[in-house]
C-alpha cells in the first residue's frame, strides 16, 4: 500500500522552529536536522506500522538519531499525519495536547 506523509500545522511550526535554532547554532546544521527529517519520512512510509505505538492505540513514534527529536504519528487510512515533531528536552505531555 502506498500511503501520504502529511504534517500538520504544529508539526510543520515545530520543524521550522527547530531548523531555525540549529542554524543559529552553527551554519547548516539546521539542514543536517532536514536531511535526518527525509530520512524518518522515508523509513516512516516504507513501513509505517513497525514503529511503536506510544498512546491511546493509535499514536506511534520514530525516534530520530542524531537529533533529540521523535516524530509522533498517526496511521489514517492511506495517510502517515505527523502530530508532532518533538524535541525530546521537552515536557512529554506537550504533544498529547495536540490531540485535542
Amino acid at each position: 500500500m502506498s500511503y501520504n506523509f502529511r504534517y500538520s500545522e504544529e508539526a510543520e511550526i515545530d520543524i521550522f522552529d527547530s531548523y531555525l535554532f540549529y542554524e543559529r547554532k552553527k551554519l547548516g546544521l539546521g539542514e543536517d536536522f532536514l536531511v535526518e527529517l527525509e530520512y524518518a519520512k522515508r523509513a516512516i512510509l516504507i513501513s509505517p506500522f513497525t514503529y511503536r505505538v506510544v498512546f491511546k492505540n493509535k499514536v506511534r513514534v520514530f525516534i530520530i538519531q542524531r537529533f533529540p527529536y521523535s516524530l509522533y504519528y498517526i496511521i489514517n487510512g492511506s495517510n502517515v499525519d505527523v502530530i508532532s515533531v518533538f524535541n525530546t528536552n521537552q515536557n512529554p505531555t506537550k504533544w498529547k495536547e495536540r490531540l485535542g
